[in-house]
């Protein structure tokens, strides 16, 4: 008997690979959750578009998929290649108008070396636009050579994901909080509002940045019923953020299955699960 087809989920963190395997016909049951380790930074070798580290990280996928019918392949890509912006919705039905913003957006880069994707946003006259550099895509697309179906998706998808997966309607706030990155992306009323990334080197400044991005993104600073924090720096972004995050909002680590919103075949990891949120989230999301 033939295994059943999986969509794989994966998000990279520092020198870490997480990934999520789900039945194509489950909803929220997961197969396994899973990490692997390497020996170089996955961010600096996409900075560094080197092919050679690529190829490791392709092994690995192949290596963990090994049996199965791994039909999709989704991945949550590094904000660091790319430029996230709301627009009114008339830059987005004009086409003159669509492509003089993104020559100002993505100043220095050639149109055909970018992507873009628009999403709907609670604001029916703006549209969130997401560009992505197109050298991140290509080391990517090494990474996953031999799969048929692949899907890159932004970090502020993840609450997208996470905001279906349990039905909330009401309004929260997702952190996904990286090494070198802290994305902030806000829902309301089952659609996202707002996203942002703010590039961090030391935690110590957390609160002067994010001071810094409030004063121009003013829904940074409105009222969320809940606020969301995963990835590897979770506790530490939480703790140095402490007196800028509303006091009104319940806090919701991710620490385990129940958290999430998903089953899985085991129960315990040697690793803590807010680390392969975004994996587990990317492998439950529906066509």
């Amino acid at each position: 008997m033939s295994e059943p087809a999986h969509v794989l989920g994966i998000s990279f963190s520092g020198n870490a690979l997480y990934y999520a395997l789900r039945p194509k016909n489950e909803t929220s049951y997961l197969s396994y959750i899973g990490k692997a380790d390497f020996s170089f930074s996955v961010l600096d070798a996409f900075r560094n578009a080197d092919e050679q580290l690529c190829t490791h990280i392709h092994r690995a996928i192949s290596k963990i998929t090994t049996g199965l019918n791994a039909e999709t392949i989704r991945i949550v890509s590094f904000p660091q290649f790319e430029c996230w912006t709301s627009l009114p919705k008339l830059a987005y039905d004009v086409p003159a108008e669509r492509e003089a913003h993104l020559k100002l957006l993505a100043f220095g880069l050639e149109r055909r070396n970018i992507e873009t994707t628009w999403f709907e946003t609670s604001i029916q006259d703006f549209r969130f636009l997401c560009i992505r550099d197109l050298t991140m895509v290509k080391m990517l697309n090494a990474c996953t050579a031999s799969f048929f179906s692949t899907e890159y998706c932004s970090d502020f998808e993840v609450g997208m994901e996470w905001m279906k997966l349990t039905g909330n309607s009401g309004s929260f706030l997702a952190l996904g909080c990286g090494h070198e990155s802290l994305s902030v992306s806000s829902f309301v009323l089952g659609k996202l509002r707002a996203a942002t990334s703010i590039r961090q080197t030391r935690p110590e400044n957390l609160v002067y940045a994010w001071r810094q991005n409030e004063a121009s993104l003013s829904w940074m600073n409105g009222y969320h019923d809940e606020i969301l924090l995963y990835g590897p720096n979770a506790d530490l972004v939480r703790n140095h953020l402490a007196p800028v995050l509303e006091t009104g909002a319940g806090i919701r680590n991710i620490s385990s299955l129940d958290d999430i919103g998903v089953q899985a075949a085991e129960q315990t990891y040697s690793f803590p699960l807010q680390h392969a949120f975004p994996a587990i989230m990317m492998a439950v999301k529906q066509d």
